[in-house]
C-alpha cells in the first residue's frame, strides 16, 4: 500500500498555464473524488476504464499525489484530494453552466437581413424560402446581393447562403447541397406553332429573345446551336430574365432557359415549357452555406432554406 505521508499534501499556490493543461481532467477529477472509483467514474462521465486509469495517471503527476489510494478493495482520497473536492466540484459545475448556456433566438421578433448570392435567373427558387420568411419572421427581409461569386460571397461572409452552377470544390468551410440537375426548355406562348411542331426548323425559323448583351460571351445556348450547327433569330436582347419572359409572352417570341425558376410564372403568363429540341447539357446547381456557422441564426437560416427547395 501507498504510505500517503511519502507525499506532500500541503496545498500550494502555483503558477499554472491553462493552455497546457487538458480541461477534460476536471471532469475525471471530480468523478474520481465523488465515487472513489476509476470504473465508476468512467461509467459516469462516459469514458473507458483504461482513459479514467490515464487521466489519474495524469492527475497524480500534476499535483505531486496519489489522489487515491488502495486499501483492500476500497480507494480512499488522499488528504490533498479532500482538501481539492470542494474547489473541483465547484469548477466542474461552473463549467457545466457555461456550456448549457445557449443563445435564444426567436423568429418572430428577428429583424435580421439574410443576404442570399444568387445568378439572375435563380432568384425565383426562393419563392417559397420567402414565403416561410414573411410567415415564421415577419420582421426579417432578404435582401439578394451582387456578387461574380456565390461560392466566394459566402466565404467571405458577405451572403448568408448561396446559390450556383457547377460542381463547387469541397471546402471544410463550406456546407454544400445540391439541388439540380436543373433541365433546359423553351418557353412559348400557347398557340405558337412551335407548341405543335417543336422541331429543329420551326425552333431556329422562330422569333428569339435573349438575355445579355449582343456580342457578350458565348453562353450554353450559344455553345449548343454551334455545336448543332444551328442559328435563331434574335429579335431582342434584354437585361434580366424576369424582362425576357414577360416580353417573349406579349411578343410571340421564344425564350429558352432553365425549366424550374421560371414554369410557375411562365404557367401564369399563358406560356408553355417545350422541350428544346436540340442537346442541351443539363446545369448541376448547389446551394452554399458556411459551415463553421453553428449559432442559432444561422442555422434556422439554413433549415428554412433547404427544406424550402425539398
Amino acid at each position: 500500500m501507498i504510505r500517503i505521508d511519502d507525499y506532500n499534501v500541503g496545498m500550494k499556490q502555483i503558477d499554472v498555464n491553462l493552455a497546457s493543461l487538458d480541461l477534460n481532467l476536471i471532469t475525471a477529477l471530480d468523478a474520481l473524488l465523488r465515487l472513489h472509483s476509476v470504473s465508476g467514474a468512467a461509467e459516469a462521465v462516459g469514458r473507458t476504464q483504461s482513459a479514467m486509469s490515464h487521466s489519474l495517471a495524469r492527475l497524480r503527476d500534476h499535483f505531486r499525489d496519489p489522489i487515491l489510494v488502495r486499501d483492500g478493495w476500497a480507494m480512499h482520497p488522499t488528504p490533498l484530494a479532500e482538501q481539492l473536492r470542494p474547489r473541483v466540484a465547484e469548477a466542474a459545475r461552473a463549467a457545466r453552466l457555461v456550456f448549457e448556456t445557449k443563445t435564444v433566438f426567436d423568429p418572430a421578433t428577428t429583424r435580421r437581413r439574410i443576404r442570399i448570392a444568387s445568378p439572375d435567373l435563380c432568384a425565383s427558387l426562393f419563392t417559397s424560402f420567402i414565403a416561410e420568411l414573411s410567415r415564421d419572421a415577419p420582421n426579417g427581409s432578404i435582401e439578394f446581393v451582387a456578387a461574380e461569386s456565390a461560392r466566394q460571397a459566402v466565404l467571405n461572409s458577405d451572403a448568408d447562403i448561396g446559390l450556383g452552377f457547377g460542381h463547387p470544390k469541397s471546402d471544410p468551410n463550406l456546407l454544400l447541397c445540391e439541388i439540380g440537375p436543373l433541365e433546359w426548355c423553351t418557353f412559348a406562348p400557347r398557340g405558337h406553332p412551335f407548341c405543335k411542331d417543336a422541331s429543329q426548323a420551326r425552333w431556329a425559323a422562330s422569333q428569339h429573345i435573349v438575355v445579355g448583351q449582343s456580342g457578350a460571351r458565348e453562353g450554353p445556348v450559344e455553345k449548343a446551336l454551334r455545336r448543332n450547327r444551328l442559328k435563331r433569330r434574335v429579335v431582342c436582347h434584354v437585361a434580366n430574365f424576369s424582362s425576357a419572359l414577360s416580353l417573349a409572352a406579349e411578343t410571340q417570341a421564344l425564350f429558352t432557359t432553365l425549366r424550374a425558376p421560371f414554369e410557375r410564372s411562365a404557367t401564369r403568363l399563358g406560356m408553355a415549357a417545350c422541350a428544346v429540341p436540340f442537346p442541351m447539357p443539363s446545369a448541376p446547381a448547389a446551394l452554399m452555406f458556411r459551415a463553421d456557422y453553428g449559432d442559432p441564426f444561422s442555422i434556422w437560416v439554413r433549415e428554412r432554406c433547404l427544406r424550402s427547395f425539398d
